[in-house]
């Protein structure tokens, strides 16, 4: 038996990052196989592998042979089938490559093909209650989130990203003009997802609304703010998550800033190097978190509590804290130059067809 097109998930040992993103990203199984020429398995990538890598100051060019799991775990072709599903489950791992007696790669066990995992399970909270001040006057009379984006809502282009990826509980958590946000969104049903919505009656930062929740999250859940356009893949960052045994993870997104300087250096009075114009990287925070259901008993109960404040009282209580890198395209539209850069990713047309061009 036959689970997985091999074709889909292999490249070559000498292949570069750029080409490790590329198969993961369109196979959907969140899975690279490094071969030797001869076919053998040598190495696996998954989104996790990558996403550490880049932290870790690697670039698109980097060798996989330097960032790659080497000599992975594997089967014998001819393992049944339940027995490869146990051991999916009790190694708790996705990908068991299936190999024949002389190593080359022959198939593929995935664990959701084999169970059908669901992560429907894990709320999504949408912090959706902001004033908008620095997108006046178009936030005067409406609140951020239904300010239109390339000819719809962007609150619809985050629910309809969400339900997509299997994520249909979703709390807002609302204040400025949120009666017109709660009319219309409705119930969810015609979203194919269901809403709950959580009132706060002053403003209580980016965090300070989980002590309104009706009820406790019993799972791991999402926060994220309402003005975020993505197309992160939720389920790599709940992996990712709960590979770093983390009680919070805080997605990171790249950004870059050039010195319009020459820059120098100096030892007392003497000039050591120079640097023409250097470009200085930072992980900055892309408003996209995981938490643990345990988390919402350290938000102080009807204050005004922002995510970095929560992040910072994990930090000082040295309780595990984990940053996801966003390797895929992101826009916080929170200022006007940023709400054109949104419409302009859309193009012309019917943008609820069309994939975004993004910035």
């Amino acid at each position: 038996m036959t689970y997985i097109d091999i074709s889909r998930v292999v490249i070559a040992q000498d292949a570069v990052m750029r080409l490790a993103i590329e198969v993961i990203d369109s196979n959907g199984l969140k899975i690279a196989v490094v071969v030797t020429d001869e076919g053998k398995l040598t190495g696996i990538i998954t989104d996790g592998d990558i996403r550490r890598a880049l932290l870790s100051g690697h670039g698109l060019d980097t060798p996989v042979q330097e960032f790659m799991r080497h000599n992975p775990r594997s089967a014998m072709l001819g393992t049944e089938k339940s027995i490869l599903l146990g051991r999916l489950r009790h190694e708790q791992i996705l990908h068991l490559p299936i190999v024949d007696e002389t190593g080359i790669l022959r198939d593929l066990a995935y664990l959701p093909a084999f169970e059908q995992l669901s992560y429907q399970e894990n709320q999504v909270i949408i912090m959706a209650g902001g004033l908008g001040t620095r997108l006046r006057p178009l936030t005067e009379n409406v609140p951020k989130p239904l300010i239109s984006v390339g000819g719809r809502p962007l609150i619809d282009i985050i629910v309809d990203n969400l339900v997509a990826q299997g994520l249909t509980d979703i709390t807002l958590c609302v204040n400025y003009l949120g009666h017109m946000l709660e009319d219309h969104l409705g119930d969810g049903s015609k979203f194919g997802a269901r809403f709950t919505f959580v009132r706060e009656k002053e403003r209580m930062g980016t965090a300070g609304a989980l002590s309104l929740l009706p009820q406790a999250p019993t799972k791991s859940f999402f926060v994220m703010n309402g003005d975020i356009l993505t197309t992160v893949d939720f389920q790599a960052m709940l992996d990712f998550h709960r590979t770093s045994s983390a009680v919070a993870t805080m997605a990171v997104n790249n950004h870059s800033y050039e010195v319009p300087f020459g820059v120098v250096e100096v030892s007392g009075r003497h000039l050591t190097k120079l640097t023409e114009k250097p470009k200085c990287n930072f992980l900055v925070n892309a408003g996209i978190y995981l938490l643990e259901p345990q988390v919402v008993e350290y938000v102080p109960d009807r204050q005004f509590f922002d995510m970095t404040n929560l992040f910072e009282y994990l930090i000082e209580r040295q309780l595990p804290a984990a940053v996801f890198p966003v390797r895929e395209p992101w826009l916080d539209v929170g200022r006007h130059e940023d709400l054109i850069r949104a419409n302009d990713s859309f193009g012309d047309g019917d943008p609820s067809k069309q994939a975004p061009k993004w910035p």
